[in-house]
């Protein structure tokens, strides 16, 4: 027996295959978009689009965010009609007018109210935990900048004016913990967030929260707003 065929033998991970035969490196299966520059944006391609796994759409308020989920949304039905959509949904400002307008049948949307991150996150791992490779579903979060953690809940609750250290903490857990799953059972999910500008001379717009939504999103997307000043040919951010 070869040294590789004891490694096969042991093997007690689901999955596991020889490298080229891995499917985890197989072509990306894309949603295209009706929007050629969001599939670019997206997969670098113009027939590209959306992949499973992590992406973050971060900006301050009224920039288009939700209109950009809902976006990805609709092209998710548009290949897979017998697929549903899970709808985690914190902040209430996604109208039924909006899946409307955007032509989503919102009989295939499973609509989620989460009142903090330990909530979101408990539920989410037991719908992964429950799909299989196969299944069409793609999950939304609108959004996690607005939710608190369940510590910040309860020091209120008990009128304590601490500074709240574990939000961070829990929404690194949340990453870290579905990051996988999106990957292995490929399935998209993306995520509204907020943005904070740093206190530098030259202030930037920084994804809030804590660092695992930079180092585990498949894709980052900071939206900002540029109007062109009259008569100067420049544009004014």
């Amino acid at each position: 027996m070869s040294v590789l065929d004891k490694l096969i033998k042991n093997s007690t991970v689901d999955r596991s295959s020889i490298l080229k035969d891995s499917r985890f490196f197989e072509k990306k299966d894309y949603i295209q978009t009706q929007v050629p520059i969001v599939n670019v944006a997206f997969s670098g391609q113009l027939d590209g689009g959306i992949v499973a796994g992590l992406t973050t759409i971060a900006g301050p308020s009224k920039h288009f965010k939700t209109g950009f989920l809902m976006l990805a949304v609709k092209s998710f039905f548009d290949k897979y009609p017998d697929g549903a959509c899970l709808f985690y949904d914190s902040e209430f400002g996604a109208p039924q007018t909006y899946f409307e307008n955007f032509g989503i049948d919102m009989e295939k949307v499973w609509h989620t109210p989460v009142m903090d991150i330990e909530q979101l996150k408990f539920d989410a791992m037991k719908q992964l935990t429950g799909l299989e490779e196969g299944d069409h579903v793609i999950i939304v979060v609108d959004s996690i900048g607005a939710l608190a953690s369940k510590k910040e809940v309860e020091d209120a609750l008990e009128e304590k004016s601490v500074a709240d250290m574990s939000r961070a903490k829990a929404l690194n857990s949340f990453f870290r913990m579905t990051k996988p799953y999106l990957n292995v059972i490929n399935i998209p999910m993306i995520v509204i967030n907020h943005t904070y500008l740093t206190m530098e001379k030259y202030a930037r717009q920084v994804v809030s929260g804590g660092t695992k939504s930079y180092l585990l999103s498949d894709n980052i997307f900071i939206i900002g707003r540029q109007q062109e000043v009259e008569g100067t040919g420049k544009d004014k951010s």
